[in-house]
């Protein structure tokens, strides 16, 4: 007994960063538990270090049986006590109140566990519902796969940890059209794919996009957008009157070609409308 009262006083030097409250629950049991095991004391947390009978028997000089009370008893008492006020002052004052007469250290950790179980498997789900509809939008191929890394770790946190294939089709669904050269090339890969070596390609297909467009956003979604484009008139608004009502008093008070061509939906007025912001400069 005299190694757990050693790993019990070296558990008692390792004090909790950040005390549990409604909103830290995986924060804070990583702490804990790092520094539990670290103690080799993780037996008195899940109740598998059982404590040891109170009396021993003996036998007297008549063959007698004798009861004494065991000293490995108060031994394994003092240790939990030791894990159990550890639990406590890492506790905040609400939660505090819900454990506070716990007798055991196994007792206060299965309470605990308990009152957040409900809200971690909420908040698995809102994670994963997280990863199915973020968007990589206009934001870096850094930050985008930054923020499904966190949300990938808040899985692992509560207990569901991802696979790295699971995390990256989560990462591909997210990606906009100029990575379709890229996702390609990933569906018809054989072999797995770390994350690491999947997050170094996305920085080079992101590197070759920036050099070939100069660094527009989304350039080659833009670039086949004119390309479709070329050589096709734009669709007339529905109204030449609507569609004048949009630009600023200043610009088209000054020439009436917005209003004056009647029907609206004339070749000419379609003329009109090209000419009409180099007759402005």
């Amino acid at each position: 007994m005299a190694s757990s009262s050693a790993a019990s006083n070296l558990l008692l030097g390792q004090p909790i960063a950040e005390k549990l409250t409604k909103s830290n629950h995986a924060l804070w049991k990583a702490q804990v538990r790092a520094a539990v095991r670290g103690a080799r004391l993780q037996g008195y947390l899940t109740d598998a270090s059982q404590p040891p009978a109170a009396e021993l028997v003996t036998k007297g000089a008549d063959d007698k049986e004798i009861r004494v009370p065991n000293p490995a008893l108060e031994d394994w008492e003092a240790t939990d006590q030791q894990v159990l006020s550890y639990l406590l002052n890492s506790l905040s004052k609400d939660i505090l109140s819900q454990v506070a007469t716990c007798a055991t250290a196994a007792e206060a950790w299965k309470i605990i566990e308990e009152m957040f179980a409900s809200q971690t498997r909420a908040r698995t789900v809102n994670t994963r519902i997280a990863l199915a509809t973020t968007q990589k939008g206009s934001s870096s191929v850094a930050e985008y796969f930054g923020k499904m890394k966190a949300l990938g770790d808040e899985m692992k946190a509560a207990g569901r940890p991802l696979e790295d294939e699971e995390l990256i089709e989560y990462i591909i669904t997210g990606l906009g059209e100029d990575f379709n050269p890229l996702v390609t090339s990933l569906c018809t890969r054989v072999e797995s794919i770390t994350l690491g070596e999947f997050y170094s390609q996305l920085l080079s297909f992101e590197t070759r996009m920036d050099l070939v467009y100069g660094g527009n956003q989304g350039g080659s979604a833009n670039a086949a957008s004119r390309g479709r484009g070329r050589g096709k008139p734009r669709p007339w608004p529905v109204s030449w009157r609507l569609h004048a009502a949009r630009r600023p008093r200043k610009q088209w008070n000054s020439r009436r070609l917005w209003w004056s061509w009647k029907p609206w939906r004339t070749p000419r007025a379609w003329w009109c409308l090209q000419l009409q912001p180099q007759l402005q400069q």
